[in-house]
């Protein structure tokens, strides 16, 4: 039996297959290949980055006890923070699960609590963030770049998600997207987040770094 493992006139045992009759096929098998074999890479990009972005949702929570002026957060802020955390953290975990759900079984149930998912991510996380109302400066910027840094990936995330051979850097809609592997977005996270914090070795900054 021949590989089905990308689509391609080469997935067709070749024949003397009317056109007409070729071209169905290979439309048939474009549709199935779109939630199967072709499909797994769009999978596997979100499940190599899904455990580093649930670590920093979860290092959200350390921001509120790293200020660098010294004074004192409002403990409204801090549980505003803490929610945002929690928040996060639940949806990603969510994400995570349903994505590894739809490798073990794909269909569309799956696809469209996960496309769901992603859009209560985009939808909840900048509100829980305008709402906190930071009033330290230096731990709103931070709070604000970890929160848009995991809203960028999952955002990334659903623009490679439904047709043919999505890789990580791809064309959709005539706007290239990129996404950052784990080593990048823990990079970027550390400098961007915690990036500044007065020494590499103070439990503040070993709290923040995703490692």
């Amino acid at each position: 039996m021949q590989s089905l493992s990308c689509m391609s006139q080469s997935c067709l045992p070749q024949s003397n297959l009317n056109p007409k009759i070729r071209f169905t096929l290979v439309a048939v098998l474009s549709i199935a290949l779109a939630t199967t074999g072709c499909s797994a890479q769009w999978m596997s990009v979100a499940l190599a980055d899904l455990p580093a972005l649930t670590q920093m949702a979860l290092n959200i929570a350390t921001l509120v006890t790293t200020l660098q002026s010294g004074k004192q957060i409002d403990p409204a802020e801090i549980t505003a923070v803490q929610n945002i955390s929690a928040e996060a953290s639940r949806d990603l975990s969510l994400l995570q699960s349903l994505y590894n759900e739809y490798r073990a079984n794909p269909n569309a149930s799956t696809l469209q609590k996960i496309q769901s998912t992603i859009a209560n991510i985009n939808q909840g996380l900048p509100v829980l963030l305008q709402s906190a109302h930071i009033s330290d400066p230096v731990t709103a910027a931070r709070v604000s770049a970890g929160v848009n840094l995991i809203l960028t990936t999952v955002s990334s995330f659903a623009a490679l998600m439904p047709q043919a051979n999505p890789t990580t850097s791809q064309t959709v809609a005539g706007v290239k997207i990129a996404i950052p592997n784990a080593k990048e977005l823990k990079a970027q996270w550390n400098q961007e987040v915690c990036g500044g914090m007065a020494n590499a070795a103070t439990p503040a900054m070993n709290a923040c770094v995703v490692r």
